[in-house]
């Protein structure tokens, strides 16, 4: 085993790994899949057609992303860079060029690629967003970690490198994620004292900037479908990393479907909720407590097990929430099929 895969497995229990998925909105679903086959060269994955009045996934290296409908109208972007939640991919750096020109040719608005160490790692950064005013990154680090560009497709884009986020109490954040997702920070002295960077197990990041007041997107809020982020544990750390969570923090008893918004959600403590697929909602009949759970700025998550391939987690085969859910219906004997949905 190489030296890096070696760092890469000496890991705490309950290390995030990877960002195996996240979900943006969208007011346009066809467009939002063509640009992103374009721009990001993004495969369909799972049933598009069946659930088109919720969203679609679509695959990108070794992780995914997804575009969920949103009734209403999106608020508009802060502006390049300022966004949140933005999401980020690893590219190289001979690539750069070669990004601008795809970037310019498809009419995207993007900034120049800019040399920076601000978030702890030397490296080139493209901001850019999609029609629906999602914010993200071309990341072209100058060292890539194992896996980084694994899989990648003609239009040498890697798997996500990094999200970032937003902050109200930068300590507070940094003590949640080293508690519940044996995170901790980044301290380079290049990093700006607004910024806490906490490195993924895998060699992706965490990023969260200080914040008087949060933005629009943020998934906590309720007001939009599906936001959120997935976080990748080794899959023996999968149930654990739950356990932890139910055993500190409470529940939050929100469910979007039925139609009420949440009261002052950026008041509400950290806390897990329901995760609102089929298999979400027979996760919590089994357990009752929800597998979503959301820091103290709303931003939400929830955990994807991942089984080491070549020795490794550098690649991972993802064991999620529906796979987990189906193991335990087998092993008490109640057999059937979870209902078919988009996987999450």
């Amino acid at each position: 085993m190489r030296e890096e895969d070696i760092m890469l497995e000496d890991q705490r229990p309950g290390s995030v790994y990877w960002i195996d998925h996240y979900v943006v909105g969208t007011n346009d679903l066809d467009r939002w899949m063509d640009f992103h086959e374009r721009i990001l060269g993004a495969r369909p994955y799972g049933q598009v057609d069946e659930r088109r009045q919720i969203g679609a996934f679509q695959k990108l290296t070794h992780c995914h992303h997804g575009g969920f409908v949103q009734k209403n109208p999106l608020p508009a972007t802060r502006g390049l860079g300022k966004e949140c939640p933005r999401y980020g991919f690893f590219t190289r750096q001979e690539d750069i060029d070669g990004h601008l020109r795809r970037l310019d040719q498809h009419q995207v608005p993007h900034s120049d690629p800019i040399h920076t160490s601000a978030e702890g790692e030397d490296g080139t950064v493209i901001y850019w967003e999609d029609p629906d005013g999602n914010e993200f990154e071309f990341w072209a680090p100058v060292h890539l970690p194992p896996g980084a560009m694994d899989d990648c497709g003609p239009l040498k884009v890697g798997r996500i490198s990094h999200g970032v986020y937003e902050s109200r109490d930068l300590q507070r954040t940094a003590d949640f994620y080293h508690r519940f997702c044996a995170l901790d920070p980044n301290q380079s002295s290049d990093i700006p004292g607004n910024t806490l960077v906490l490195p993924l197990a895998g060699g992706a990041r965490d990023v969260y900037r200080q914040a008087e007041e949060l933005g629009r997107r943020v998934g906590g809020r309720g007001e939009w479908r599906g936001l959120h982020a997935a976080l990748v544990v080794r899959d023996e750390d999968y149930l654990p990393s739950y356990r932890r969570m139910w055993g500190e923090l409470s529940e939050w008893e929100f469910d979007r479907e039925k139609g009420l918004l949440p009261e002052a959600p950026e008041r509400l403590p950290a806390r897990t909720a329901l995760h609102g697929s089929a298999a979400g909602r027979k996760f919590k009949e089994v357990y009752g407590r929800g597998d979503d759970f959301y820091d103290w700025d709303m931003n939400s998550f929830h955990f994807v097990g991942g089984v080491p391939e070549r020795s490794s987690m550098a690649v991972y085969e993802a064991r999620t929430m529906e796979f987990h859910m189906q193991q335990l219906l087998e092993s008490q004997g109640q057999g059937g099929a979870l209902p078919r949905e988009m996987p999450a």
